[in-house]
């Protein structure tokens, strides 16, 4: 290998740990929207029919706490595209076919499309929309120009954390708020050892809108 090659691929190699190394860590609380409209206003009202949940994002991990029936905890690596869904009440944890796809970190919240569009499971024709403010909090809106009934059709990309703090589908969504910032613990996004393997199962980023 030349020298020259050798310089881009170490320059590459930087680039890539310096973008994980500044990724902002933090905890906040997902709120479900009940949104019939893509063009109902940011600040649409919670679905009282379904509690909130909790997400925790590391550097390049998610572990997303449910608060539903069956207590679902799902866990996902968004550098290796992969997830497993925790059982708690069972000790059991299933792998799962493919990562969550409605939230993602991004190298800058004003260039989000082809990010969107490469971890979006369908087709995702993307429309950068502009500046929005969600809870006090600076973000960028991205609209899906597709046709499909099943895909999200908006995200809002926050400046700071350069993670989607809300989402939209037909008739449902969910946006991130009591956002801190700070350093979360390592262990959150592990599989407890004494957790046994299930059966895998065919998941789809669906699994993040789910109470």
């Amino acid at each position: 290998m030349g020298i020259k090659a050798t310089t881009l691929i170490a320059a590459l190699f930087v680039s890539l740990i310096s973008t994980i190394s500044q990724a902002q860590e933090f905890s906040a609380d997902v709120v479900y929207l009940d949104t019939k409209n893509v063009n109902a206003p940011a600040t649409g009202s919670a679905s009282a029919a379904h509690p909130s949940s909790r997400l925790y994002v590391s550097k390049d991990k998610i572990r997303l706490e449910t608060n539903g029936l069956t207590g679902t905890i799902l866990l996902a690596d968004l550098r290796e595209h992969t997830s497993v869904a925790l059982q708690p009440k069972k000790k059991a944890y299933q792998p799962l076919a493919t990562a969550p796809s409605q939230y993602f970190r991004v190298e800058s919240a004003d260039d989000a499309c082809a990010k969107w569009q490469s971890v979006a499971e369908h087709k995702v024709v993307c429309e950068k929309v502009g500046p929005e403010v969600i809870n006090g909090r600076e973000t960028v809106k991205y609209q899906n120009k597709g046709t499909s009934e099943t895909a999200t059709t908006a995200v809002w990309v926050d400046k700071a954390l350069k993670f989607v703090v809300k989402w939209q589908a037909a008739g449902s969504g969910a946006e991130l708020r009591n956002i801190n910032e700070g350093e979360q613990a390592a262990d959150l996004f592990t599989v407890p050892l004494d957790y046994k393997i299930s059966a895998p199962q065919k998941a789809t980023s669906k699994g993040f809108s789910k109470r």
